[in-house]
């Protein structure tokens, strides 16, 4: 588990050998001090292979160097897509079709946006829109999935709404910026 002071908002990354587990913000009103963290958030899906592990040793820790690096460049303006991996199993993500959502989510293009009811037709289950929105809000692991381009059909924003304003704010204008524009988590 690693605390990640972000230009974004502090967050917590948890993170197995096979890749990120979870992502969660961290508000300040929450009033959860550093050293309480590790009790108010760990991976609970985790199997007998976590333990062991079938990757290199140290690869959570490079998964969440990883992550802590990218976060930064996407806030500084410099990433426009994340690639670090996720363990779905430890993430919580067990029925294909969840996966597919959070998939056809990570291919919505940097500054764009699409519909729960888009993401359910491009998932395969047309008639899903709802269940697309519910997953939204379950992300395991935002900004890696980022599930603030998904909007719904009428152009509303959802939970978060200025929070996910600004986030796509940031990136249209570093879509025609001369150079980065680092992200502001001031409305």
């Amino acid at each position: 588990m690693r605390v990640l002071d972000t230009a974004a908002g502090r967050m917590v990354a948890e993170a197995t050998p096979r890749g990120l587990a979870r992502l969660d913000q961290v508000g300040p009103d929450q009033g959860v001090a550093d050293e309480d963290l590790a009790s108010w958030f760990t991976v609970t899906h985790l199997d007998d292979d976590d333990e062991v592990g079938d990757s290199e040793p140290g690869a959570a820790a490079e998964h969440l160097d990883r992550v802590a690096d990218q976060l930064e460049a996407y806030c500084a303006g410099r990433l426009r897509e994340f690639d670090v991996p996720v363990d779905w199993a430890a993430a919580g993500v067990h029925d294909e079709f969840s996966r597919e959502v959070y998939l056809e989510i990570q291919r919505i293009p940097y500054g764009e946006t699409s519909t729960y009811g888009q993401i359910s037709l491009d998932a395969g289950r047309p008639r899903n829109a709802r269940r697309v929105g519910r997953l939204c809000t379950l992300v395991p692991v935002p900004f890696v999935i980022p599930v603030h381009r998904v909007i719904r059909a009428d152009g509303g924003m959802g939970n978060c709404p200025e929070y996910r304003l600004r986030l796509l704010e940031h990136e249209r204008r570093n879509l025609t910026a001369a150079a980065p524009v680092p992200f502001s988590n001031r409305g």
